[in-house]
């Protein structure tokens, strides 16, 4: 009996440990958006249609659709190399651009490199040590540390305002010639897994359009958003990438400080989004395509926002706060139910509208134009931006924003009760004031809105 009892223990640490070995590929199931885990021994390549697997390390390779796919996890790898690449990803997701992309050009093996000694700079193709031969494919870790490279490298230029860093960025997500010896190339992503040989490709298109946007080289950039939405409809790709490379006429013009362009570019970006829904069966998918068309019309309200806060005029302001009702759910359903698109659309479309980012934009320009307004309505004002502090906290920028228009709001309204000789409530809006200001300096203190003056 001791014997059957220790048998079966060994059995069942050896089968614990094969799964805490299993890679995972984490996958949507497109009609639901219901995830679950495929546990494999190995993935074997990743490209933008598809993803391959082993269940066992001699059975034959199974194949997942990219868009199927949400997350990797590449448990299977115990190395050194792989260890320092999850903890060198996990610095960029936490926002510390510097340290990660230190780690990552030491795991990639590419970029520029000084000698010691002479002083003298030279760069590593990344492509310098890739396996030759048809279907042979650098090590995963080169792969994901060259991607995660050359995005942290354009984050920390976009973040310190360093123009060379963002061009080190086109180097790495680019083949191009090397700046000073032009017969040799940087072994860029692009180049390196060209053809959509890898699951990382269509982020890389994105990040080599934004990035010829920061250098100004807005004919380049074009091009490129432009085959990154041709590709997202052709492979497919999920919604996202259809979106963001439509969106990229907008982007380009707002860059260009033409701001009926980018209004342009970014209802472009919602036609097509609503034409893309009108046909589409699959319940996530339709989901999808109803949130970023929500998005496209709020980078629209974010254009009219920015013009608003710079003339400062009422008449700006209520033209932003007519076309934020236009998006509010119940306007949509009304408009997409008389347009004739089907139900599912028409849920798809409303359910987008109660995205967190758009309702977060939403708010504060609601807030604004109440602001804003000949006879300022400071209480409504106010409950905007409390809406967007409370419910939208995880929405990058707008937090920042509200905190600092409800500092004004209340300092407006501390004013008027002032005035009317109420010193109560000016005390209410005074200490409601300071919160807010103590609040956006504490929570927000990178943020642009937390040094501009109340």
């Amino acid at each position: 009996m001791k014997f059957r009892i220790a048998t079966l223990c060994v059995v069942l640490i050896a089968c614990l440990a094969g799964d805490a070995l299993a890679d995972e590929i984490i996958v949507r199931d497109l009609n639901t958006g219901a995830t679950s885990k495929i546990r494999c021994w190995r993935v074997t390549s990743e490209s933008w249609g598809e993803v391959k697997y082993k269940e066992r390390e001699r059975s034959a390779e199974k194949v997942v659709k990219t868009l199927e796919v949400v997350d990797i996890v590449r448990s299977t790898d115990k190395s050194v190399t792989a260890e320092n690449l999850r903890n060198a990803i996990a610095e960029v997701e936490r926002g510390n651009y510097r340290e990660a992309a230190d780690a990552l050009r030491a795991i990639s093996g590419g970029g520029w490199k000084s000698d010691l000694a002479s002083g003298e700079r030279s760069y590593n193709s990344f492509s310098a040590n890739d396996p030759k031969g048809r279907n042979r494919r650098p090590p995963w870790t080169s792969e994901y540390s060259h991607f995660y490279y050359a995005k942290a490298l354009y984050l920390l230029g976009k973040q310190t305002n360093d123009r060379a860093l963002i061009d080190e960025a086109r180097l790495a997500i680019d083949d191009v010639p090397v700046p000073g010896a032009e017969k040799n190339k940087t072994g860029g992503f692009l180049g390196r897994f060209a053809g959509g040989n890898s699951r990382f490709y269509a982020e890389a298109l994105y990040l080599k359009g934004h990035i010829l946007v920061a250098l100004a080289r807005y004919d380049d950039a074009g091009p490129v958003f432009q085959e990154l939405h041709n590709s997202a409809v052709r492979v497919p790709l999920e919604p996202r990438w259809a979106y963001e490379g439509k969106a990229g006429a907008g982007a380009i013009a707002e860059a260009k400080s033409n701001p009926p362009g980018a209004i342009e570019g970014y209802n472009g970006a919602a036609t097509t989004m609503e034409f893309l829904l009108k046909d589409e069966q699959r319940g996530w998918m339709q989901w999808e395509y109803g949130r970023y068309y929500s998005r496209a019309r709020m980078r629209v309200a974010a254009v009219k926002l920015k013009q608003a806060e710079k003339r400062k005029a009422a008449s700006a302001f209520a033209d932003l706060r007519n076309w934020i009702r236009q998006g509010m759910p119940e306007t949509i359903r009304d408009r997409a139910k008389a347009k004739g698109l089907p139900p599912a659309a028409v849920t798809a479309l409303v359910a987008g509208a109660r995205d967190p980012v758009v309702q977060a934009v939403a708010l504060n320009g609601i807030g604004l134009a109440y602001l804003n307004e000949p006879r300022p309505k400071y209480e409504d004002a106010l409950l905007a931006f409390k809406a967007v502090v409370v419910k939208y906290f995880q929405v990058p920028d707008q937090p920042a924003r509200a905190l600092h228009y409800l500092a004004k709001a209340a300092d407006g309204a501390a004013k008027a009760a002032d005035a009317a000789k109420k010193p109560d409530v000016k005390d209410m809006y005074v200490t409601m004031r300071d919160e807010a200001v103590k609040t956006l300096r504490r929570d927000y203190p990178d943020s642009t809105w937390a040094n501009r003056p109340k």
